[in-house]
């Protein structure tokens, strides 16, 4: 009986934190901040330099920040300018986030 209780407690304890771990996850943005994210993601695949510029200045982090974070269509922002041909703005990103576009190429 004893047991039985000890492993119910811990099977409690792990399912709350799980639930705990998940509610963060899914903690949103405000809209304004999404809408200010998305335009970085757009900005970046319109491979223009300025408009990138704009956009991450608009949403007051830097290009390191968004680089490690932000995730547009399931990609991160360089990949994503590497997947959608945008090198001018992938470049900038590499620059900005001291990073470099060479890791996304395959070497033989």
């Amino acid at each position: 009986m004893f047991m039985s209780r000890r492993i119910t407690q811990f099977a409690f304890i792990g399912l709350s934190f799980s639930f705990v771990a998940s509610a963060a996850q899914a903690e949103s943005f405000p809209a304004e901040m999404e809408d200010q994210l998305v335009a970085v993601c757009e900005a970046v695949k319109s491979d223009n330099r300025l408009k990138l510029n704009r956009a991450v200045k608009a949403t007051g982090l830097n290009y390191r920040d968004l680089h490690q974070g932000l995730v547009c269509n399931g990609e991160d922002m360089l990949t994503f300018a590497a997947t959608h041909g945008a090198e001018k703005t992938g470049a900038l990103i590499a620059r900005h986030a001291n990073t470099s576009q060479a890791v996304l190429t395959a070497k033989r």
